[in-house]
């Protein structure tokens, strides 16, 4: 752990919750759940106030939400866990989990998400890891 607080992607929903801005400011993907489907929504600029000057940057991506939609939301210390033979879970992994998951509740979802990291890293979580699940209604 290295006593700094973990950095968030940047979301922001309208006020009726349809409708989301994402930007991942350097973090990894975040997941969109919908019909059944898996989308990422990928990093669009660098760390939020770091090296402004040379990070290239475009508008956050802009996503219509439906009900049932949901949106996973994570840090990369979910995603860079690595098994007995030194291979990384990544996004990849992470998208096979949420895959999984996607017909249980949001809390049993979660869950399921931590529990398939640990497995998969034969243990404990290193690095800091946070997750939230979000679900339009």
């Amino acid at each position: 752990m290295t006593g700094f607080p973990p950095r968030w992607p940047a979301v922001r929903f309208s006020n009726d919750g349809r409708r989301t801005s994402f930007s991942a400011a350097g973090q990894p993907p975040a997941i969109l759940v919908s019909n059944g489907t898996l989308r990422l929504l990928e990093s669009r600029n660098g760390i939020l106030g770091c090296l402004s000057e040379i990070a290239p940057s475009e508008p956050p991506e802009e996503v219509d939400l439906e009900p049932g939609d949901r949106l996973v939301l994570y840090t990369d210390g979910l995603v860079e866990v690595f098994n007995s033979f030194d291979d990384m879970l990544g996004v990849g992994g992470l998208k096979e989990l949420v895959y999984q998951s996607a017909e249980l509740t949001p809390p049993e979802m979660q869950r399921a998400i931590l529990d398939g990291a640990a497995a998969w890293s034969h243990g404990s979580l290193a690095d800091e890891v946070s997750l939230v699940i979000v679900e339009v209604r």
